[in-house]
């Protein structure tokens, strides 16, 4: 049973007089416990949709295409919790005093079919399997780390084994495609774990398509959490040659490269960006696996350097120290080419999580707000994509509005090609 939230205008729920605030309890004899249930069992032509108000049920009998939405929007899914301890969880690498939910550990294979979240799937029940498969939740992005069981138990932080291998067979004989990844930490699942690891997930391709393969990230919040390290430059270098012999292999086996490296590798080790080829269809670019060489590719594809701007314009562009250099030499240098304008590229220093956390995404407001308050910043401030949540605020609960209040100027997050950033200039630099 869920509660409906919205019924639309002109649909069929609004001909039945259903309104917000019913709670809509089967389709043909199906309970609906979620958006996901009411999406695939209302797709038949013939429905028996049950109905309670008030504690009375109404059964609807419907006639429709098979294509046509009853009209019913439905509250929000919870998310499923985590269960698990991984040593290397960001969540407990969080500061104290930040926003509830931040706390929050989800494992829900419903988001992962939805939004791409990653979940484990330790604990996840033969129903659950069953209704993935029959409501072809495809793909899915699983988080393996290893298949070795010893060493998966001491990651994951789980005292039995989680059956993970058995799970992905059911999966994948029925036709669900996963997506999976690896994050490395240094003397505990690379070597032969990792070989290990890919060799039984490599077992289960094409139903699992791809590995992507992320260094841990560790923040300066680890007070009586698993000592841990992250990788040196040196060691992330050996480790793209490792796997590069890895991939040929498989490119022989397979046909395609089937392991991919983060963008992180490349870039901490001061080793150029692999092409395009590298990554096949890009399959984890989210995860940031090819995010780099993607948007530099697009950058150059559109990008015209024959452009000067009708007045001229300062615009200051924040960025992660990860992407500093790659961004000033590959996009923001040719951007300089264009008249009239003028980019200054600022790197922040996380604080809030320690300096050896460098993306861009998990930036603060606080953080931001220190570095280019000391500095003058022009017409307008560039901030990168997702430092803000859905509802607009910065992982420090400021808002897009509370920085450019400080700052005095206009701040905004771009999150398009920045090709096209000279033409969009002028309506950037207007204060919303």
């Amino acid at each position: 049973m869920i509660k409906i939230t919205e019924v639309k205008e002109g649909s069929i729920a609004a001909e039945l007089e259903i309104k917000a605030g019913d709670m809509l309890e089967s389709i043909n004899g199906k309970p609906v416990k979620d958006r996901l249930d009411y999406r695939f069992y209302q797709t038949d032509e013939h429905l028996e949709m049950l109905v309670s108000r008030d504690g009375e049920q109404v059964l609807y009998d419907i006639e429709k295409d098979m294509d046509e939405d009853i009209g019913l929007e439905l509250e929000e899914m919870q998310l499923m919790a985590c269960g698990n301890n991984c040593v290397f969880c960001f969540v407990y690498q969080n500061p104290k005093g930040m926003r509830k939910p931040l706390y929050f550990k989800d494992e829900d294979y419903r988001y992962s079919f939805m939004y791409g979240h990653y979940v484990t799937m330790t604990t996840i029940s033969q129903q659950d399997l069953e209704r993935i498969v029959e409501q072809r939740l495809s793909p899915l992005y699983i988080s393996v780390h290893s298949t070795e069981e010893q060493t998966r138990k001491f990651l994951l932080g789980i005292k039995k084994d989680d059956h993970l291998l058995e799970k992905m067979k059911y999966l994948t004989d029925n036709g669900i495609q996963l997506h999976t990844q690896i994050v490395l930490v240094p003397g505990v699942n690379d070597g032969a774990v990792f070989d290990q690891t890919v060799k039984d997930l490599s077992a289960f391709y094409p139903g699992v398509t791809s590995v992507a393969v992320v260094p841990i990230g560790l923040t300066k919040h680890r007070a009586r959490l698993v000592p841990l390290r992250m990788h040196t430059p040196e060691e992330l270098k050996e480790q793209i040659d490792f796997v590069n012999i890895r991939r040929e292999a498989f490119k022989k086996e397979l046909g395609v490269n089937f392991v991919y490296l983060s963008d992180e590798f490349f870039i901490k080790a001061r080793v150029p960006l692999p092409g395009a080829e590298y990554y096949d269809a890009f399959y984890q670019i989210e995860n940031g696996v090819g995010e780099f060489r993607d948007m530099i590719d697009n950058f150059n594809k559109y990008f015209n350097p024959n452009q000067t701007l009708e007045q001229r314009t300062r615009v200051t562009m924040v960025t992660g120290i990860l992407a500093h250099g790659k961004l000033n030499e590959e996009i923001v240098n040719p951007l300089r080419r264009v008249g009239n304008l003028e980019i200054d590229l600022v790197p922040v220093v996380n604080k809030w999580y320690g300096p050896s956390i460098q993306v861009s995404g998990l930036l603060v407001a606080r953080d931001i707000y220190e570095t280019l308050s000391r500095k003058k910043l022009g017409d307008v401030v560039l901030l990168p994509p997702r430092v803000l949540n859905d509802d607009g605020y910065f992982l420090d609960d400021w808002t897009l509005e509370d920085l450019q209040q400080k700052l005095g100027v206009p701040c905004h997050v771009y999150d398009g090609n920045l090709a096209y950033l000279p033409e969009e200039l002028a309506t950037l630099s207007v204060a919303s």
